[in-house]
């Protein structure tokens, strides 16, 4: 009885979530949310696209995990970081940073997209430490709406490049005119070209509207909503209030 050839080669290693979560922020790093697909995901893992429903019942659910998995590192501030307000902006100003170190990420938790764990244990603290600072119920709830939409926006804000760039097809000492220009930079040049006759205000505004330290416009961002939500009456019975708007997790 012949014996049986041995593999040319070592069989792959079993896939898991872990690697198709891996395979997924490698692609969104690399080229943006929208270009990612279960079968991009599928042809990075070697393997087919119906696996990946293993893991995932589609597309939505595999983009709220990344999401998910982007903060999984963010560590909560303690009390040692100080009072409850700067334990606030730092947890805050962390999850921005997790989430605008991976292109648009940041971009899901904009859409339906449900929160994993990591998400619900910073959404937690948040609450946490919003109640200490003496916010009622209402206000509590709604503040986690704001934060989250804070947080998604400034992070797409402060993300270095969020669509793909084109590979150099000519020596680096030459500007190639058909490379796209990042979004605050068209946003610059249109400001800057506003003629001061019709638009006086934004013409003298100009050179601060999108320049200066980002991290130092996200902080003044958050000590504005900070503020606000301090400044706030309490608010009417949470019996009475319409629940019809869907909140933006973390």
């Amino acid at each position: 009885m012949p014996q049986a050839r041995s593999r040319s080669r070592p069989s792959k290693s079993m896939l898991g979530l872990d690697a198709v979560l891996a395979a997924t922020m490698a692609l969104v790093d690399e080229l943006g949310c929208e270009a990612v697909s279960l079968r991009r995901v599928a042809q990075a893992l070697e393997t087919g696209p119906a696996s990946l429903y293993v893991y995932v019942r589609d597309r939505q659910e595999l983009m709220a995990l990344v999401l998910d998995h982007a903060v999984a590192d963010v560590v909560v501030p303690d009390e040692d970081d100080g009072d409850w307000r700067t334990r606030l902006e730092l947890l805050v100003g962390r999850i921005v940073a997790a989430l605008a170190g991976h292109n648009d990420i940041a971009s899901v938790g904009l859409r339906d997209a449900l929160p994993g764990p990591h998400g619900l244990r910073l959404t937690e603290e948040a609450a946490r430490l919003l109640r200490a600072g003496g916010l009622d119920d209402d206000a509590c709830s709604w503040a986690i709406d704001l934060l989250g939409q804070y947080i998604y926006s400034t992070a797409l804000e402060n993300a270095d490049d969020p669509r793909p760039r084109r590979a150099p097809t000519q020596p680096s000492s030459a500007a190639d005119p058909t490379e796209p220009e990042t979004f605050t930079a068209r946003l610059d040049a249109t400001f800057r070209a506003l003629p001061a006759e019709r638009y006086p205000t934004l013409q003298a505004l100009a050179p601060t509207l999108t320049g200066g330290d980002r991290n130092a416009r996200a902080a003044w961002k958050l000590r504005v909503i900070i503020d606000g939500l301090l400044a706030q009456p309490p608010s009417r019975p949470t019996s009475d209030r319409d629940d019809t708007a869907a909140p933006t997790p973390m």
